[in-house]
């Protein structure tokens, strides 16, 4: 069963370890593409408010909302979410196991769990963002 206490002693036993540096790019590539997709989302709300109003200037807004997805910001977002997405193959290919050879100042050390399913929220994470922000077909 899950013990708090037990979870407690090993979090504290390894958090002088480090990560890996490749799960440490991988998490760096998420946080670039969470940049990207808050960047995308403020650009969308505000045309959308810009939308709502009349005359030129809603229309205006109302023709920038409809190719926002043909934009640089749009194509930022896509290239951070393929270097997000090749990030996080690399270290799920070798970490995916669970287990990561953690070194303290230079010198190997034991193996542990990568923060105890970071791989897995990772991957998830990229695929979740994916779906919503990801190239889309056209229709």
């Amino acid at each position: 069963f899950a013990n708090p206490a037990d979870f407690t002693f090993r979090a504290m036993k390894t958090e002088h370890l480090e990560e890996h540096p490749e799960i440490v790019k991988a998490r760096k590539a998420l946080e670039d593409v969470n940049k990207a997709i808050q960047a995308y989302e403020a650009e969308k709300h505000r045309l959308e408010e810009e939308a709502k109003k009349p005359g030129v200037k809603g229309l205006g807004a109302k023709h920038q909302l409809a190719i926002l997805d043909a934009s640089p910001l749009a194509e930022q977002l896509n290239k951070s979410l393929i270097t997000a997405e090749a990030a996080v193959r690399i270290a799920s290919r070798k970490f995916g196991n669970g287990k990561v050879a953690v070194t303290t100042g230079g010198e190997q050390s034991e193996t542990r769990k990568p923060t105890e399913g970071s791989m897995w929220w990772m991957n998830r994470d990229l695929e979740e963002k994916k779906k919503l922000y990801g190239k889309r077909s056209n229709k």
